[in-house]
């Protein structure tokens, strides 16, 4: 029997978001204990907090809102998990990805396992404001050289990097598709990569699919052989 091994965060308020940004908030609506029959509860959500998963609209008035991506857009047969080991504001390079062209050429998603998700509870708020990023030449390589890739994923905040907003602006037009039309990489951020096996059957990335919205929080999970 295969094992699944969920690589997505429990949703939790005090958990680090991109600075600035709402987070996740509850109220409970019914509750047994005070004679209602069941329980119930609003959420309140913001579609980039925790993990979450990035379609084309985010940076691309143009591209396909979360609701429109195709659903094989989600499902992963052929994973690669490469190691990107990375401190305070550093960029993955094209350099660094070069080196594993040809593992690249086979995949349909990448993840990028940095080791930045040990900051996560030990210090979110370094965590959230000088996390690392992928730099637009690397984003640049990946859409260009690499047709069967349909999703890149990293164990920290977001694409860009807080504090090289001008670069992760770049780097995040360019997977969402602005400057090749027809063609997108979708951009899973805030996964728990410490858990990932190195060999993956598949890996999932479901998200939730409200209309108008860009994007959507998503549950992650590994199937292992």
């Amino acid at each position: 029997m295969p094992e699944f091994i969920r690589l997505s965060y429990d949703i939790r308020g005090g958990d680090p978001g991109w600075p600035g940004n709402p987070k996740y908030s509850y109220q409970r609506h019914t509750s047994i204990e005070d004679g209602s029959p069941a329980n119930t509860y609003r959420l309140d959500l913001f579609n980039h907090f925790g993990t979450h998963l990035d379609a084309p609209n985010h940076f691309n008035p143009d591209g396909p809102k979360i609701a429109d991506v195709p659903m094989d857009r989600f499902v992963y047969e052929r994973p690669l998990l490469i190691e990107t080991p990375k401190g305070s504001d550093e960029l993955v390079m094209r350099e660094e990805l070069e080196r594993h062209a040809d593992a690249i050429r086979e995949c349909d998603l990448l993840l990028l396992r940095s080791g930045w998700q040990r900051l996560r509870a030990e210090d979110p708020e370094r965590y959230a404001g000088e996390g690392p990023g992928v730099a637009p030449e690397a984003c640049e390589y990946l859409i260009e050289e690499f047709p069967g890739l349909k999703a890149v994923g990293m164990d920290w905040i977001s694409l860009a990097a807080y504090r090289r907003p001008e670069e992760g602006k770049l780097a995040h037009q360019i997977l969402c598709g602005v400057h090749h039309p027809g063609r997108y990489v979708i951009i899973i951020e805030d996964i728990n990569l410490s858990l990932a096996p190195q060999e993956m059957r598949r890996v999932y990335a479901i998200p939730l699919f409200p209309e108008v919205v860009d994007s959507s929080p998503c549950t992650v999970f590994a199937e292992s052989p």
